[in-house]
């Protein structure tokens, strides 16, 4: 009897998934979605452009939860391209904002949110993050609530992004700092 009722929850699951993915599908469809790919949230709160490419693993979480004042937003422009297993957090006021042609590499996180726990483990403090056009981020990188990422710019593998990047700018490290400017 427990094999059947863990059969059941399986589908279960696997047939919400599904179901999530037919009404992101249906709403976007130039959009090419791997499997694996998580929905979390309010799926209203999603907008995506053309010739987007969401790899497997990855998770896109656009608010709509109690703890995140049921705000959040997910836009992603046109011709980008997320990497497998990456996490957009577009949770709270503001979410996540990304620009055209944008490259991302492996394991990229994006937060809008983080947690204070100087005032306890279940105060969240929200701030949105902007990223521009054309910008390439590389395998492992950090990008953290507040932060606006310029256009045209490239953030170097494993860097951690607690800061602003102006456009045209390569930067590195964790915390990143600018390592080249006026790049192409």
């Amino acid at each position: 009897m427990a094999r059947i009722s863990l059969l059941f929850k399986q589908f279960k699951c696997f047939w919400i998934e599904y179901a999530l993915l037919s009404r992101v599908l249906r709403k976007f469809p130039g959009v090419m979605i791997e499997a694996r790919v998580m929905f979390k949230g309010n799926i209203d709160n999603l907008k995506l452009g053309k010739n987007v490419q969401i790899q497997s693993g990855t998770i896109l979480h656009m608010g709509g939860m109690p703890w995140c004042k049921y705000a959040g937003a997910i836009t992603i422009g046109d011709d980008c391209c997320i990497s497998p297993y990456c996490v957009i957090y577009g949770c709270g006021p503001g979410g996540v904002r990304i620009g055209d042609r944008f490259d991302c590499g492996p394991n990229v996180s994006i937060f809008s949110s983080r947690t204070d726990y100087s005032k306890g483990l279940n105060y969240h403090v929200f701030d949105s993050v902007d990223i521009g056009d054309d910008v390439t981020v590389f395998a492992n990188v950090v990008i953290s609530p507040g932060v606006v990422i310029g256009s045209g710019s490239a953030i170097a593998a494993g860097s951690v992004v607690i800061n602003d990047v102006p456009k045209n700018t390569l930067v590195g490290g964790s915390p990143a700092r600018v390592i080249r400017e006026n790049i192409r």
